[in-house]
């Protein structure tokens, strides 16, 4: 009698980055619905500033804060990923992934420290030798320059990554750079107005926008590197689509 067969064993299916950016989805819109809820209770009900501050996403070295600079510093770990895994002349190249990591980098410093509000300083500058009164943040003006060179980098930058990628990444650039510089220069119009509901809810809104350019950016990476399974040795693989 010859020998029994054995059932083929089943395949182990290699890691995913989906349920952690699910789980980050999640998390930021639990983020969000806190803010909320505690704003409404804060002022309609009791005052409760302790919480208020913690989870307040216009208030800085918080909850939200921190979540915010570790969703940014999530792309910049992507990047890295993605720079140690580029060949030599791939497009984009090693030193684009090195380079898109430190500005995201950067960015999460900005979101903990606060840096672009020490150009409050020169913006007032410009404004005063353009001869305008700027209606919001003097920081703006400075900003909007920043990012269009910033925007104009980018664009140069994707060229080199197939359609969907680029078209990706560059939403996510786009809403991000909407919330952080556009929805915050109506912010600093309604905050001299004197709007100060509108103003808390254009707060969330523009911190959510940057949030959501952050979850989009992870979702894309999480397409550009992806994991497999070696068949012979079973171990985990990454590489880049």
């Amino acid at each position: 009698m010859g020998a029994e067969s054995r059932a083929p064993a089943a395949a182990v299916r290699p890691p995913s980055l989906r349920g952690p950016l699910l789980a980050a989805v999640a998390a930021t819109a639990l983020l969000l619905v806190v803010d909320f809820a505690l704003r409404a209770y804060h002022e309609y009900v009791e005052p409760i500033p302790a919480l208020r501050r913690l989870f307040n996403v216009g208030s800085e070295s918080n909850v939200a804060t921190w979540w915010n600079s570790t969703l940014l510093l999530s792309v910049a770990g992507m990047a890295v990923l993605a720079a140690l895994l580029t060949g030599p002349g791939a497009r984009p190249g090693r030193l684009s992934w090195l380079s898109l990591a430190a500005a995201t980098a950067w960015l999460s410093i900005d979101e903990t420290v606060q840096v672009h509000e020490r150009l409050a300083g020169p913006g007032e500058q410009w404004a005063n030798g353009l001869g305008v009164s700027l209606p919001t943040f003097a920081w703006v003006l400075p900003g909007a320059v920043m990012a269009l060179a910033g925007v104009a980098a980018a664009v140069v930058w994707a060229r080199g990554l197939p359609r969907d990628q680029r078209v990706g990444l560059l939403s996510a650039l786009a809403v991000y750079i909407s919330g952080a510089l556009g929805v915050e220069a109506v912010n600093g119009w309604l905050n001299r107005q004197g709007a100060d509901v509108l103003y808390a809810l254009g707060t969330s809104l523009e911190e959510g926008m940057e949030m959501g350019a952050c979850l989009l950016a992870l979702a894309v990476l999480a397409r550009i590197v992806v994991f497999g399974r070696d068949p012979e040795s079973g171990r985990v693989v990454v590489r880049l689509r």
